[in-house]
């Protein structure tokens, strides 16, 4: 079922149903539990919402990941054990939202999104995260297997950086810090590849390529329209009680991460625009060597034509005619006619 299906499959039903409106990539709903606190970690696999649920009761951070969203049992012990709206539930299953921060009492939901630069269709993937944070749990939701967060778990694991001793803040700090640093790796990428086809373009300007700078261009305002609202979401972040002072340092670097990626994307964006300009200058300039060629072959054949107008007549009497040479000198003249007009316009530097 597509998402306008699911869209459609939404009408007529009370605000807060369990409806998953995205692409149907997980068949199996995992749930994966890392609980960890100083020297202390355990990392496990479980079968249920209300086994990962129950680590919530420790005093320890716990981060609870679930992948895929059809698991229907797995919202509801997110709702009724662990208190969760249903609305922001809703926005969670609604994989098309935009990203988005909302700040509840005594829980915030953080919507992001993944992204990954294809450059052989020249589009980008993404997928939606959502993020729960509720005093030291966090609860990440994923619409399929495979995220950007490796490096978070491998801090985890090995205990890089401190983290174990670090607050709520500080892993939620980690994750905006990893989705963030992909969107500043794909941005770089795109304006590496959209500097490669410029002489590509110069030199080939054909459909193809102006094909290219337009999926260059879209794919630029795309990342923007993901990247632009995560600014809001660290600025309402910095506001809540999760942020310490220690680790709003480390988010205002985040932040400069964001402002840093804003410029790159707006770089590839005027970078797909100006190879534009040039894709239709080459053209105009490859246009204009045709005509001046057609205009030069015209022209040499006006005073030509002319020639052979005269002499192609059928009148019964033309004195040329009755020389034995008139044939071999009409030649002549008319080489050298062309030869006069071709250095003509070679002098003129016309061609």
């Amino acid at each position: 079922m597509g998402k306008q299906e699911d869209l459609e499959k939404k009408k007529g039903l009370p605000p807060g149903s369990l409806v998953y409106v995205g692409d149907e990539e997980a068949s199996v709903t995992k749930i994966s539990v890392i609980d960890y606190k100083g020297n202390v970690i355990e990392e496990k696999s479980v079968d249920t919402i209300e086994e990962a649920l129950s680590y919530t009761k420790l005093d320890s951070v716990t981060w609870i990941n679930i992948e895929g969203l059809h698991n229907k049992e797995v919202f509801k012990g997110v709702r009724d054990i662990f208190g969760v709206h249903p609305l922001l539930i809703e926005d969670i299953l609604n994989t098309e939202h935009r990203p988005k921060i909302n700040v509840l009492d005594n829980y915030v939901l953080m919507i992001l999104k993944m992204v990954w630069f294809d450059p052989e269709e020249i589009d980008i993937d993404e997928e939606q995260i959502s993020l729960i944070i509720k005093d030291q749990t966090i609860i990440t939701f994923q619409e399929k297997e495979g995220d950007v967060l490796d490096p978070v778990r491998q801090m985890i694991r090995q205990n890089l950086g401190n983290i174990r001793n670090m607050s709520t803040g500080y892993l939620v700090y980690s994750m905006l810090d990893a989705i963030v640093d992909q969107y500043l790796i794909e941005s770089e990428r795109i304006a590496s590849d959209i500097e490669k086809i410029e002489e590509e373009m110069v030199l080939h300007p054909d459909q193809t390529v102006l094909q290219k700078i337009y999926n260059y261009k879209n794919v630029g305002m795309f990342l923007r329209k993901q990247v632009w609202p995560v600014k809001e979401i660290i600025t309402g972040l910095e506001k809540t009680k999760i942020i310490d002072l220690n680790t709003g340092f480390y988010l205002k670097d985040v932040s400069d991460h964001v402002i840093h990626v804003m410029d790159m994307v707006e770089m590839t964006h005027s970078m797909s625009t100006n190879l534009l300009d040039v894709y239709f200058s080459s053209v105009s300039n490859k246009m204009n060597e045709v005509m001046k060629v057609l205009t030069i072959v015209s022209t040499i054949f006006i005073p030509l034509t002319f020639i052979a107008g005269i002499y192609g007549m059928n009148f019964q009497y033309m004195p040329e005619l009755d020389e034995h040479w008139a044939y071999p000198v009409v030649w002549g003249i008319m080489i050298a006619m062309t030869m006069g007009m071709l250095i003509f316009f070679k002098v003129k530097r016309w061609f």
